[in-house]
């Protein structure tokens, strides 16, 4: 497999960055262990942050992990929101949030949609999230029992009027696909985010985290960037360095990629990365 080497561009406010959106020339991004949206230049300085949630989180680790949202999913509506999802690991993390463009915060229950989901796939966890047509995409990341990597695939229609009633429903799910991501140096690859491409080219990162749970963090032995073709399997895949554990990513307008990493230290700021746009040309 090539590798590819990331430029760093700089550091972020906050640690466990999770996604990563590019929306009205700005870098918008949220993390697994708080309740605000930030929002970033393409460099990596910091514009603003706005609560998704209210309340504060405690300090203590422990009591930290048991009551966080675990946001991991962002995407892009056509009307401009952003739309924010929970993992759906466990019942606190069956939530999320619409921010509109008037920056106004709406609260989203999203229980209905992961029991559905969880009823099909072993341990749910929920990381990445793209509106590709008329389909609202989600990435099932694999770390957990039974390694099931999946694109779980949304009608964008029946999910846009759900989320107008402040919810997601079963109705909106169309189809669960398998995802088959292979192993990192012995160790289990695992979705992290999409993003589309030139051409509407669906493309996500994957990272290998040992521990085989979607709640408890384990060692990471690297990250990689691909993309999947209409059959939903893997093309493409290029292993970044430095080694750390990608979670977001979006494209530029000249093909080259913005990611973030989470280092699982609350002391760690999250690393902002970018890929030159011909990675694609190694394809």
């Amino acid at each position: 497999m090539t590798t590819l080497a990331a430029e760093l561009l700089g550091h972020l406010r906050l640690s466990a960055a999770s996604a990563l959106v590019l929306h009205r020339d700005s870098l918008w991004t949220v993390a697994d262990d708080c309740f605000d949206l930030h929002r970033y230049d393409l460099g990596g300085r910091w514009l603003g942050q706005w609560p998704l949630l209210p309340g504060v989180l405690p300090d203590d680790p422990a009591e930290r992990k048991a009551r966080k949202a675990d946001f991991e999913a962002m995407a892009l509506l056509p009307d401009g929101s952003l739309l924010v999802l929970g993992s759906g690991s466990t019942e606190g993390r069956l939530r999320g949030a619409l921010f509109d463009p008037h920056e106004r915060v709406r609260a989203i229950d999203a229980g209905d949609l992961y029991r559905a989901l969880g009823a099909q796939l072993q341990e749910l966890n929920i990381e990445g999230a793209v509106v590709q047509g008329e389909h609202l995409l989600l990435a099932q990341r694999g770390n957990g029992k039974g390694g099931e990597n999946a694109l779980v695939v949304l009608a964008l229609r029946q999910a846009l009027a759900d989320l107008a009633q402040g919810r997601l429903g079963a109705e909106a799910l169309l189809a669960i696909r398998p995802i088959r991501l292979g192993e990192l140096d012995g160790v289990p690859l695992g979705l992290t985010d999409l993003a589309l491409g030139r051409g509407g080219r669906l493309l996500f990162s994957a990272a290998a985290e040992a521990g085989g749970s979607s709640y408890l963090d384990g060692a990471c032995t690297g990250s990689l960037v691909g993309w999947l073709d209409q059959a939903g399997q893997p093309q493409g895949l290029r292993r970044l360095e430095p080694r750390v554990k990608i979670e977001g990513l979006c494209a530029l307008g000249d093909d080259s990629l913005l990611l973030v990493a989470d280092a699982d230290d609350p002391a760690v700021r999250a690393p902002l990365f970018r890929l030159a746009g011909h990675w694609l040309d190694t394809l």
